[in-house]
């Protein structure tokens, strides 16, 4: 989601519960985690979730006196506390000092310490206001039921090994809404057991939450005696965005082979093209090709392969160590459904060749200006950037928002402590509409960095995605492929990342 005030309405994605400036005092301080305590148990958190996430506020704030304002508690601190689909959030602001680069690297800037890897919090944001200030988010899940906890894992097995259903069986398509939502979770439950990537998919109230929000539209295939076997929705970033991700896929066994996944994201494509979305977005895993042919055929490129993108690991006790494999990778397909263009983007000049060809093979006119290692970043502003983690796949994406002078440092320090708090893969999104984006690609790959995959429309304009792996084994088998182009690109990212050395050497 946008780190932007977005919809305050009640029924919007997200909704403000209270605003409080202080100084932080001892007593102060005190008194503020006294109400968000209150605040948190009141929207249905337990009291000693509640308490972990006041000790992470309480973290937080005290650096900020420590690092941000020199000791000095008469210089007050913004709290405000959200709503957010189905969680809270709890945001921090100040106009303390800027984070010290050179006491970074003699290890004596402490402000962006550990409370990110305790696990108090589902997700940790942090984003730099240049002259505004700073800016931290920790965001908490409210309770739900999680259906793996609920369920028994011989309903998986058992519809694993039903017949195929009849080839001439008749399948409708239609929206789902918050009604489905209860059968979806069972659908993926039996269809996949404990080993679908997206958590949220196990989760009702945090599906209704995106449903309700318009963050995402459902379509579900229904069988002949009306029972949903099969589901494709599309995720947008903010409300009004002009790209929508293309995921949560999940087909019943029974009738895979049957088309179903082309029959529901025709459906979808259908619907957001009255909308005026541009294109749609996905990622395919590359352990087979399958996935990434189904797009192609409905018109989907490929615009790069982010390498050990999800976890090669399952929570649960039932799932043995020998069933573990090492991370694996995913293509990522783009499906344009609007003209784009032409536009002028900034690109390191390394990537210049294969971008070009990227954005012809997907009809969109780019007026491309290549940037190198020493064309620099005009201007003093420091800019912008927001750091969102996502534990569950343990990855960490440094999102530019405004391309500065001191754009590479704070990258640089961001990178440091997410390696150190061993962050598998960390990505950095680069807005290409920006003069300087290339220069800071450039310098970049000398620190790690690599190809990932570029994303038209994402946001405000095109978005390159670098990639650094913290310590990750890459195979070259493990990457199946669905195109020449396709191959081609593969082989770009893998020698790029192997020039960078990044991650383990490739096997």
């Amino acid at each position: 989601m946008s780190e932007n005030e977005i919809a305050e309405a009640a029924d919007g994605p997200e909704r403000e519960i209270a605003r409080i400036r202080i100084t932080p005092e001892k007593s102060h301080i005190k008194a503020l985690i006294d109400m968000v305590t209150g605040i948190s148990v009141s929207n249905g958190m337990q009291t000693s979730a509640a308490e972990r996430l006041d000790r992470i506020l309480a973290d937080i704030i005290e650096n900020i006196v420590a690092h941000g304002f020199e000791g000095d508690t008469r210089k007050p601190v913004e709290v405000i506390i959200y709503r957010r689909l189905h969680s809270l959030v709890i945001a921090v602001e100040d106009k303390g000092l800027p984070f010290d680069y050179d006491k970074l690297e003699k290890g004596e800037e402490k402000r962006f310490k550990s409370y990110m890897s305790r696990h108090y919090a589902d997700e940790v944001r942090f984003r730099s206001l240049g002259k505004g200030g700073n800016r931290t988010e920790i965001i908490k899940n409210l309770p739900y039921v999680d259906i793996r906890e609920v369920m028994d894992i011989a309903e998986h097995h058992e519809h694993a090994g039903l017949p195929d259903a009849p080839g001439d069986e008749k399948i409708g398509v239609a929206m789902l809404d918050t009604n489905g939502v209860h059968e979806l979770v069972r659908l993926v439950f039996k269809c996949y057991g404990y080993t679908y990537a997206n958590d949220f998919m196990y989760v009702p109230e945090q599906i209704e939450s995106l449903l309700k929000s318009g963050l995402m539209l459902s379509s579900g295939a229904y069988n002949s005696r009306t029972e949903l076997v099969g589901h494709v929705g599309f995720i947008f970033s903010a409300p009004g965005a002009r790209v929508a991700e293309s995921g949560e896929a999940v087909v019943d066994p029974r009738y895979r082979g049957c088309g179903l996944f082309q029959m529901m994201k025709n459906y979808l494509k259908d619907f957001v093209t009255q909308q005026n979305v541009v294109g749609i977005y996905g990622e395919a895993v590359t352990v087979h090709p399958y996935s990434q042919k189904g797009s192609i055929e409905l018109g989907g490129r490929e615009t790069g392969f982010l390498l050990g993108y999800s976890p090669g690991t399952v929570k649960f006790e039932s799932i043995s160590e020998d069933e573990r494999p090492r991370r694996q990778s995913v293509a990522l397909l783009f499906t344009p459904l609007l003209p784009s263009g032409p536009t002028t983007i900034y690109v390191p000049e390394a990537y210049g060749q294969i971008l070009a060809e990227i954005y012809e093979r997907l009809g969109y006119g780019r007026n491309i200006v290549p940037e190198n290692a020493h064309t620099g970043v005009g201007g003093r502003s420091p800019g912008a950037a927001s750091v969102s983690i996502r534990h569950d796949h343990n990855q960490a994406r440094i999102i530019i928002e405004k391309i500065g002078g001191k754009t590479v440092d704070e990258i640089r320090f961001h990178l440091k402590h997410l390696t150190l708090e061993r962050f598998d893969c960390i990505y950095v999104d680069l807005p290409l509409k920006q003069k300087g984006a290339g220069y800071v690609g450039s310098v970049l790959r000398d620190t790690g960095f690599f190809f990932g995959c570029v994303i038209p429309e994402y946001g405000d304009g095109d978005v390159l995605r670098l990639q650094y792996l913290n310590n990750v084994e890459i195979s070259r088998d493990d990457i199946k492929t669905a195109s020449g182009f396709g191959r081609k690109l593969l082989d770009t990212i893998l020698d790029d990342m192997e020039r960078a050395g990044s991650g383990f050497p490739l096997k």
